[in-house]
């Protein structure tokens, strides 16, 4: 007896599938889960920087992409990074101040992006929720193409937020033109929008004069938060370049950014050139120059950073690369080896 009550039991839901098996709702094949895990280990040829030698975890994301209907789809991404940091504690005099914390995990997964799609008609496109920033993590990040080496030049000197909660509305026309007007909280992925409700304004305009060939141009405009003595609106320009075909391409983006954080007189501008040729089916070569100048009330600094490698790609969602970098601020040359993987 107790032998057939456990046969029915691991039965049961057998049974009840085939029951329900023609009620269940087939996903489309649109709708998918992803990810992406990136790291590295480098080696600093400079005895001054330490650590010297680590293995380093970029970046892990996981995400998943469901099509509702022909004209409607949501997309949610959790990205693992850093997300806290560490600020220095002075006295009311300026001098700095001893104290102990626990800083908890430097690996924190936070919503990096939570969008909802619609199409409304073949010139139109809305957007709405937590949006990945047009100002050039939606198309120069791909352009590059190594972000398991390094993320691109903007990204990298903290020019902008990858991400923000908002709406957005695309205007398309054929194959040639995409216009993007976006307003959101102007706080980033890991705040909400303060107490003094101020947006940020953005226009992406992309066109295509030819298959090959990309011109950008990005601009946004943030008010204030405070109107006292030192601050001033913050706003960006920046454009982009590039030229692709199969085995080659190149590009290049220019940002200015005035009043950086929204204080007066500090602005940031560069300018950013990459490369990748295509060898063989496992084999391409990257470069890529950044340069970045600060320039305050008092004074003007510049910085540099280089990367020149070769990827080797033996499996198609695995790739690795071997770059040799330049960072001259501190003077660091070190050597990366990096590794990529999607899903």
């Amino acid at each position: 007896m107790i032998r057939l009550s456990i046969l029915g039991m691991l039965l049961i839901p057998f049974i009840l599938y085939g029951q329900n098996s023609s009620q269940l709702i087939e996903k489309p094949k649109e709708s998918y889960a992803f990810g992406q895990i990136y790291c590295n280990f480098h080696y600093t040829l400079n005895d001054h920087y330490d650590p010297k030698a680590a293995f380093n975890f970029n970046q892990g994301i996981i995400g998943y992409k469901h099509q509702l209907a022909e004209n409607l789809s949501g997309i949610i991404m959790y990205d693992v990074t850093r997300t806290t940091h560490i600020f220095e504690i002075t006295d009311t005099a300026g001098n700095a101040l001893s104290y102990n914390y626990f800083e908890g995990s430097k690996y924190t997964a936070y919503l990096k992006m939570a969008e909802i799609k619609w199409d409304i008609s073949d010139m139109f496109i809305f957007r709405v929720g937590q949006l990945l920033n047009t100002q050039y993590l939606t198309f120069q990040d791909k352009f590059w193409g190594y972000r398991y080496v390094d993320v691109t030049y903007q990204e990298k000197f903290r020019l902008g937020m990858p991400a923000d909660f908002g709406a957005q509305l695309d205007f398309k026309w054929k194959n040639k033109l995409v216009n993007q007007f976006s307003v959101v909280n102007g706080e980033g992925p890991f705040r909400y929008q303060d107490i003094n409700g101020k947006f940020i304004y953005l226009n992406n305009i992309q066109y295509y004069p030819t298959e090959k060939i990309t011109l950008k141009l990005y601009t946004d405009y943030g008010p204030a938060h405070d109107t006292g003595v030192g601050f001033a609106d913050k706003s960006v320009i920046s454009g982009f370049v590039g030229y692709k075909i199969d085995k080659f391409r190149i590009g290049g983006e220019y940002s200015y950014v005035f009043n950086y954080n929204y204080a007066d007189g500090t602005d940031f501008y560069g300018f950013s050139v990459y490369t990748g040729v295509v060898l063989s089916d496992y084999f391409q070569v990257l470069g890529r120059w950044d340069h970045l100048d600060l320039k305050t009330p008092d004074s003007t600094t510049g910085t540099n950073y280089y990367i020149l490698g070769l990827q080797y790609e033996p499996v198609k969602p695995f790739t690795t690369a071997l770059t040799i970098r330049y960072y001259s601020e501190g003077d660091i040359p070190s050597i990366y080896a990096s590794f990529g993987l999607k899903f």
